[in-house]
């Protein structure tokens, strides 16, 4: 049997959930800037492109020729992936939820005035590679019509720098919503009541932390009433 406590949100400081990054592979991880001192509340970095791969909508396969003929319905929003040296972004796991956030191009590629980019990645979806400890970030490219030929334009070529931003919003909620699950087993130890956690869902649909073991159901109603009470005592 398992007890469910739900995690609010509350306004602190972000948490960031540890990811074990292999050492021993035999081609390097990406750099996860959040799992340092100084990165975990680092936002934004400059990163080097590893490799881009453009999706095929229609066969839902990449290819590493970056060249986007018929990659999308849309001739302005091609599907990718990118692999950067390193990264500010948060890949989804563990409970926790995705990063998002945009990747431009650095020094190159940028319109005549120089103002903004030919083109810029909108990414969604970051997840990691538990055995290489290689991130892939996953999204579209965005492309300016009145700057640029489709289908001769080589999006992110290996090597080229790029500028990783982590959409600040998003992170925050996410944040605290990861620090709220551990105000809920800090609320519960206050409860004496010391049940092993099992698992923390931290996506906003409905967070929660799951312990195993079990509460008497007479105990029930005035266990979380004191939980509530404990809760609101260690956020103040």
């Amino acid at each position: 049997p398992t007890c469910k406590a739900t995690s609010w949100y509350l306004f602190s400081k972000s948490v960031s959930s540890a990811l074990t990054v292999p050492s021993n592979t035999a081609m390097a991880g990406t750099n996860l800037i959040h799992l340092t001192y100084d990165g975990n509340f680092q936002l934004e970095t400059e990163a080097t492109v590893v490799t881009c791969r453009v999706i095929n909508s229609r066969s839902g396969t990449s290819t590493d020729n970056p060249h986007c003929d018929g990659a999308g319905k849309d001739p302005n929003n091609v599907p990718m992936e990118l692999e950067l040296d390193a990264t500010t972004m948060h890949p989804q796991g563990g409970g926790q939820p995705t990063d998002i956030g945009t990747i431009v191009p650095l020094s190159t590629n940028y319109d005549a005035e120089g103002a903004s980019p030919l083109y810029s990645a909108t990414i969604d979806k970051v997840t990691i590679d538990r055995a290489t400890g290689i991130v892939t970030h996953a999204g579209s490219v965005t492309l300016k019509t009145d700057n640029i030929a489709r289908s001769e334009q080589n999006f992110f070529p290996p090597n080229s720098k790029v500028y990783v931003s982590v959409n600040q919003q998003n992170r925050r909620l996410l944040s605290e919503c990861h620090t709220a699950g551990h105000v809920v087993d800090a609320a519960m130890a206050k409860c004496e009541k010391l049940l092993p956690p099992t698992k923390g869902y931290h996506f906003m649909d409905g967070p929660y932390v799951e312990y195993r073991g079990s509460i008497d159901v007479k105990e029930r109603e005035q266990f979380l009433e004191k939980l509530k009470v404990a809760y609101q005592v260690s956020i103040r």
